[in-house]
């Protein structure tokens, strides 16, 4: 019953979003240079921007924090987002590159509401030295279909609520998403479709992307758009593709992400580190033996774990988020 009536909300808010309103104007929000996921494959805290509703597949504490870069100046924008069992928190800082300060809050959950359908929403809030944007808040929706091993379907709506800009209702942005995995999830690729509300389908823009595990660990990943990345709420910017590369390390994840524009000249980059206690095939493969005590009876024999680098780790899990 529960998952019947969420199906039917977000169905409704959906539907709602399309026929009643006509606003062409997309909101130009600022956010922080993020690596790029498609919204059918977004993975692990990235999901508080890609996907909220996978953030369901994560149990444990995770921690990821980011800072961009531009080609004069290291000097950026700063990000830390942290969550657990569904639920993820985000702060945002921007104002480099003399832009007004502001600061994004963004609280989402994530649900698995029947097998293998995720639903999840996300509300940001906005404090900011430009009054345009100052006080402004967005909802966003989306859900998650995994009919299968190597298939995986997303819809996304930001800016459900039609935030006003400079007096002007803004659309809200639709993003349709398919993603498939292959060898053994070693290579990830996907698709996503954005629209927004009022703009017909054909006048949409595309965004492909891939990711290939070349050896345990080792990810480097690549996307590109046919009108310049979606890269705020949907607006396109001068963005055209970007590459990025992760290196997992069992509980740690470090990554560097690099966006490029129209003539193929260095944007903007990216530097992100990340914790977690749910383990990923990692470069690093050590091992040692651990004794099982046992207060009565043989002695006690010896085990050795498939892997290890820090005490307490957890089970092993692959690296793509199928």
């Amino acid at each position: 019953m529960k998952q019947a009536v969420a199906c039917a909300v977000l169905i409704g808010i959906l539907v709602t979003a399309v026929v009643s309103v006509s606003a062409e104007m997309v909101y130009p929000d600022r956010r922080v240079l993020l690596p790029y996921q498609s919204v059918a494959a977004a993975d692990g805290l990235w999901a508080l921007r890609y996907n909220p509703g996978t953030l369901a597949a994560d149990n444990d504490w995770r921690t990821y924090v980011a800072h961009t870069y531009s080609d004069s100046d290291l000097a950026g924008n700063d990000l830390i987002y942290v969550g657990r069992s569904g639920f993820a928190f985000g702060v945002e800082w921007l104002g480099s590159g003399g832009e007004p300060d502001a600061r994004h809050h963004t609280l989402g959950w994530g649900g698995e509401i029947k097998d293998r359908i995720y639903l999840g929403a996300s509300y940001r809030w906005v404090t900011s030295d430009d009054v345009l944007e100052d006080k402004a808040h967005f909802w966003t929706y989306a859900l998650m279909v995994r009919p299968g091993e190597h298939l995986s379907l997303g819809v996304r709506l930001e800016n459900a609520n039609h935030m006003p800009y400079a007096g002007e209702r803004t659309a809200g942005v639709y993003a349709y998403s398919a993603a498939v995995n292959m060898f053994d999830e070693r290579l990830v690729l996907g698709a996503d479709y954005y629209q927004s509300t009022g703009q017909r389908l054909a006048d949409g823009a595309y965004h492909l992307t891939a990711g290939l595990e070349l050896v345990d660990g080792l990810i480097i990943s690549g996307d590109y758009g046919d009108k310049g990345r979606p890269l705020y709420g949907g607006s396109v910017s001068s963005h055209k593709f970007g590459l990025g590369v992760q290196l997992n390390l069992a509980e740690l994840m470090l990554s560097s992400y690099n966006a490029f524009d129209r003539d193929g000249k260095f944007f903007r980059g990216t530097l992100a580190a990340g914790s977690f206690k749910e383990r990923r095939r990692s470069v690093v493969h050590l091992r040692r033996e651990v004794a099982d005590i046992s207060l009565s009876g043989a002695p006690a024999e010896k085990q050795s774990p498939r892997f290890f680098l820090f005490p307490g780790l957890g089970r092993i899990t692959k690296s793509s988020p199928f």
